[in-house]
């Protein structure tokens, strides 16, 4: 019993594995990256950019990645704060709790290029994607810090969550597709679309978690209900539409919908993992003995559909020989493991110093789901090549000991 609480509790924070990067090369401009996608990456950001070429490109398989770690409440400098106590004093435990703004929630993403070409104005990629989210009631933490100092703590979904979602892709993309009988004094609007056939990995989502402590006369009352549903082994499919049109020759816009009758159904392995730990009237003299009853059980579940909700996302993107300057805004329908309804903007810039010498920076402005973020990084092009990192510091200008979370994001583009 003990060693499957164990495994429950690895599960919810391997759960948690941030609101999704297409990508790995976007982190260069924190996710201000519809408009600069070009080749196989047009088919994640915006198909209409598959223009037609005599070139073909291709994606180095498993360089072309990004992974992300990030909260919302403590940078390196508190953590090790408090790791380097022998005792946290009341100020302290302030301290920590004044971080936290309701739940301290914590995102990991990765994202792993497997192939991809181009054929004229087409395109063929897979990908491997990981992403997740957890969230942890700041009433865990106080109950931690100070002990039951109030007489009834509640703990529900409101507060405390746990979703993952790991898949690979089959992408193919088609665009450069030009509106017809426009009049002439219109910029020519260009469309495309790209259609994924999902091969789903693995999948946690915490369905049911509800609990309360209770403390008076009669001693401690504990009741603590879980519920995780998790799959492993599954099929889908998502599309995404796409258009963009030049205004003039330095400015482009863009506006793309993404996860388009998007779903992943868990069908080789549906599971419901339930615990239930109950304590009724304990006093501390009751502590020696067994005085809470834990009841787990697997139970196999019907297969089950994971819904990837619709995101639309708008760009602009001004550039001449020299420089770029991007700015994008995204935002889901709904909430999920890779998406988020709170809309986001962020914006970004490349320098060429030298030809073949990119300079790349991005800012993410925050939200309440979505810490700001700052991005750097450098490449390196020639005629038939171009590679480059990036690193991104989060709810930080710079990454260090204030950093919430960092960011890392690689690249290799190669053509005939």
């Amino acid at each position: 019993m003990k060693n499957n609480l164990f495994a429950f509790l690895a599960a919810l924070l391997l759960a948690s594995p941030l609101l999704a990067f297409n990508t790995g090369k976007s982190i260069l401009f924190a996710d201000s990256y519809m408009l600069r996608a070009q080749g196989v990456e047009a088919a994640y950001w915006n198909p209409a950019n598959l223009v037609r070429q005599k070139h073909i490109d291709f994606w180095a398989p498993g360089l072309n990645m990004g992974v992300s770690v990030a909260n919302n409440s403590f940078d390196l400098d508190t953590y090790n704060f408090i790791v380097g106590q022998d005792y946290l004093e009341d100020a302290d435990k302030q301290l920590i709790l004044n971080k936290i703004n309701g739940s301290l929630h914590t995102e990991m993403e990765a994202q792993v290029s497997l192939f991809g070409f181009t054929l004229d104005n087409m395109s063929f990629s897979s990908a491997l994607h990981a992403m997740g989210k957890l969230a942890l009631s700041e009433r865990y933490l106080e109950l931690l810090l100070y002990g039951n100092t109030d007489s009834l703590y509640v703990f529900d979904k409101g507060t405390t969550d746990a979703k993952g979602i790991s898949y690979v892709d089959f992408t193919f993309g088609a665009g450069g597709f030009e509106i017809p009988l426009l009049p002439s004094e219109y910029p020519v609007l260009r469309t495309g679309f790209s259609v994924s056939a999902l091969v789903g990995v693995a999948n946690a989502d915490l369905t049911e978690f509800y609990g309360y402590l209770q403390s008076g006369w009669d001693g401690i009352t504990l009741h603590q209900d879980i519920t995780l549903r998790t799959g492993f082994g599954g099929y889908g499919h998502k599309a995404m539409l796409g258009a963009a049109c030049d205004l003039s020759q330095n400015l482009q816009l863009g506006l793309t919908l993404d996860n388009l009758w998007g779903k992943l159904t868990w069908s080789a392995v549906a599971e419901e993992l339930q615990y239930s730990l109950v304590a009724d009237s304990v006093y501390a003299v009751d502590i020696q003995d067994d005085f809470y009853v834990l009841r787990d059980e697997r139970v196999a579940i019907a297969d089950y559909a994971t819904e990837l909700p619709p995101e639309i996302r708008m760009a602009a993107l001004w550039k001449d020989n020299k420089y770029s300057f991007s700015a994008d805004y995204v935002q889901a329908f709904k909430h999920s493991a890779a998406t988020s309804k709170v809309g986001r903007l962020s914006f970004g810039a490349q320098l060429l110093p030298l030809p073949f010498l990119p300079l790349n920076f991005g800012l993410a402005l925050g939200n309440e789901a979505y810490p700001w973020r700052a991005s750097y990084g450098f490449g390196l092009k020639s005629k038939g090549s171009e590679f480059g990192f990036s690193v991104q510091s989060i709810d930080s200008i710079f990454p260090g000991q204030k950093s919430k979370g960092v960011s890392f994001g690689s690249y290799i583009r190669l053509w005939i």
